[in-house]
């Protein structure tokens, strides 16, 4: 056997290369469970730089000889998986348990949509890949992960397919049918949905009646118990303030360290008594300046205002440059300028809602 694998190893044709990967490979896997971890990592070496000399037929024909084994060397099972061709590729996707958590994600976050279809197949997909699927998938890895009946699923991760779900009912359809999944946890990540998406699912109505409307009224109700818990939360806050036992500098920011960005609406809301549609827009609009107005208006530092300006960055997909030309521009408006502006709002306001009740 060493003569002819001796032999081998001096043949440079595709086929003599696939010969020699075949009987190497056979030498491996008789004794795998018997190598050490050095020996092991040997083999991997050795046959991953045959890998890339072979044709894609017999990558594929290791791969499935590969993929089953748990003593197949990492290098080589990453290598394998990486494969641009999904007949190479797709059985140690689906079946490798060699594989890492940190493979599979780096696999999903850059390669094929085939590539990401083979993972929907693994048992026991863990939350951090399913959340790179959720992201990335289309149509038919969307479904597959949904129905994959092991796969692990974070909140965000819920919120992310259901969100999804709404272009594609089917997955919205088999999100709601997990064991894993009871109503009351889809509905809460139905209820963080904004106006345009709720009125998605209204739309959905169609597709089960029944499901839809369930899953509009629990998330309705959710989302009002969240509000009127934010409500209760930003009053006993104000409490706080009037008592000098915090300032709306302090209670901006530590929204922001927490990622509150609907908590910092309501708080502006019920300081400034402006309409929530007004101070919603402003934080989501990616002009700085009527946010700038309001915040001027309680009189807001600059630091907590430079900070709210990053998380809004961070929410609205800009770069964290813009946060500071976003400081650069509070720092030039004065107190004066923004109640100016303020009164010109709320006369607008009156007046469009006078001409509505007329």
């Amino acid at each position: 056997m060493f003569d002819r694998l001796l032999a081998l190893s001096h043949e440079k044709t595709s086929d003599k290369r696939g010969d020699l990967l075949i009987w190497i490979s056979e030498l491996f896997t008789d004794g795998a469970e018997n190598y050490t971890d050095s020996e092991t990592k040997l083999f991997g070496d050795i046959l991953c730089r045959l890998v890339d000399q072979v044709s894609v037929d017999v990558r594929a024909q290791f791969s499935e000889q590969m993929a089953p084994l748990r003593r197949t060397p990492h290098a080589l099972a990453k290598r394998l998986a990486s494969d641009e061709e999904i007949s190479v590729s797709g059985v140690m996707l689906e079946r490798s348990e060699v594989l890492t958590d940190d493979d599979l994600h780096e696999i999903a976050s850059t390669l094929s949509q085939g590539h990401l279809l083979a993972i929907t197949r693994r048992k026991d997909l863990s939350e951090t890949v399913t959340e790179v699927l959720a992201d990335r998938g289309d149509l038919e890895v969307l479904e597959g992960v949904t129905r994959n009946a092991t796969a692990r699923f974070s909140d965000p991760c819920v919120r992310r397919l259901a969100t999804r779900g709404l272009d594609h009912p089917s997955v919205l359809m088999a999100l709601s049918r997990r064991a894993d999944m009871p109503a009351g946890r889809l509905a809460k990540a139905l209820a963080s949905f904004d106006a345009e998406a709720r009125a998605k699912l209204q739309n959905l109505v169609s597709l089960s009646p029944d499901f839809a409307a369930m899953l509009v009224q629990e998330a309705a109700e959710i989302a009002r118990q969240r509000k009127h818990d934010l409500v209760q939360e930003i009053a006993v806050l104000l409490r706080r303030m009037g008592q000098g036992l915090t300032t709306l500098d302090e209670a901006i920011m530590d929204f922001v360290t927490q990622n509150r960005i609907e908590a910092v609406a309501e708080l502006l809301t019920q300081v400034s008594g402006l309409e929530e549609s007004h101070i919603g827009n402003v934080l989501n609009h990616e002009n700085d300046f009527g946010l700038a107005v309001v915040c001027r208006s309680q009189s807001i530092g600059d630091e907590a205002y430079l900070k709210l300006s990053r998380l809004r960055a961070q929410q609205l997909g800009r770069t964290p440059s813009i946060a500071e030309a976003w400081a650069g521009n509070y720092a030039e408006i004065d107190r004066a300028s923004a109640d100016r502006a303020l009164y010109f709002h709320r006369m607008r306001m009156a007046v469009l809602k006078n001409t509505k009740k007329s």
